[in-house]
């Protein structure tokens, strides 16, 4: 019996036939290998949990049809392959052949139904640089991607469990229904029905509400936002208390405009970068200067100067290099 499993997906290992006959309890000597093997290997316990929950889904019921249905069926078959052949009897043979092709047709529908609804790739959308693209869920909720971000969402699951996962910035107009999750390398949003902003750029996290209640997890809490509130949060650390935000700024990304109120210069060259497509070097100490600003998407040296001229920063261009000095 072949050894070296560790690189088994939940489906592979839904395929291995040593495999199906440990779950299904018809092999001892499987058994004891399977055992065996995943007290060898116990970061594959998750990926063995999914594969018996798969088997154990994929169960065929050979059900025994009338001899007037098996003789039904064979007659269409007939009559689809040849209009002018005589209808014949049906043979024993021909009904144990039948019944068993209709019990792994059952089987292989079943299968199939599984592999799409669990393990069939997720949707992905991607916006570069320079771009913003508005994308309309299964559901017909919508969301707005910033430049540089991205989203994956399951179609197959979407029925019974609305979940995004984000890397970006997004703007998200919920339609009202089940619980609907926005999940971050940083933290989570769930609403039911709302419209709200969500951003994960770096080690930064923040989610500002429009419409309806929102509420925000991380590692360290949760907290409930309606509209015209907003948070945020740095790495691990824990949400800050709800703050006043005005409505028409939340998401004002989408109409082109840029506000940051004590944000690093260097977080502000970086969405310059995305939103025009070019690529900014400083020097680290300017990097780090805390500083409140706005820029709009449209015109780059107007942008550059908004942001640069207030400091007294030199900017030189070369083509798609900037430096900032």
């Amino acid at each position: 019996m072949e050894s070296n499993f560790t690189n088994y997906t939940p489906l592979d290992f839904a395929q291995e036939p040593s495999f199906i006959r440990w779950v299904k309890r018809q092999d001892e000597t499987a058994g004891r290998f399977w055992h065996q093997w995943l007290q060898e290997h116990p970061e594959q316990e998750k990926a063995v949990a999914e594969a018996r929950n798969l088997v154990n889904s994929i169960q065929v019921k050979e059900t025994e049809p009338s001899a007037l249905q098996i003789d039904a069926l064979w007659g269409e078959i007939s009559e689809a392959i040849d209009f002018d052949a005589p209808a014949e009897p049906v043979l024993p043979a021909r009904r144990r052949v039948l019944r068993a092709w209709m019990g792994y047709a059952a089987a292989a529908c079943i299968a199939v139904f599984f592999f799409f609804v669990l393990y069939a790739p997720a949707t992905k959308v991607r916006v570069g640089f320079g771009e913003q693209l508005s994308h309309a869920l299964p559901d017909g909720s919508l969301v707005s991607l910033n430049a540089g971000s991205t989203i994956a969402y399951k179609s197959g699951r979407w029925g019974s469990q609305r979940k995004v996962e984000l890397d970006g910035e997004a703007f998200f107009q919920v339609k009202k229904g089940q619980v609907f999750t926005v999940v971050t390398k940083l933290g989570e949003v769930e609403v039911l029905g709302t419209s709200f902003n969500v951003r994960v750029r770096g080690n930064s996290f923040s989610v500002g509400c429009v419409t309806g209640k929102v509420r925000v997890s991380n590692a360290k809490g949760a907290i409930i936002l309606t509209p015209g509130l907003a948070t945020n949060a740095e790495g691990e650390a824990a949400l800050k208390e709800p703050y006043p935000a005005e409505t028409k700024q939340i998401g004002a990304w989408r109409q082109g405009r840029f506000d940051f109120q004590d944000a690093k210069l260097g977080e502000i060259f970086a969405e310059i970068q995305r939103q025009f497509d070019v690529q900014i070097s400083t020097t680290p100490d300017i990097a780090e200067r805390e500083v409140s600003r706005y820029f709009e998407v449209g015109n780059l040296d107007s942008a550059l100067y908004k942001v640069c001229w207030p400091s007294n920063l030199e900017v030189k261009k070369q083509g798609k290099l900037i430096q900032i000095r």
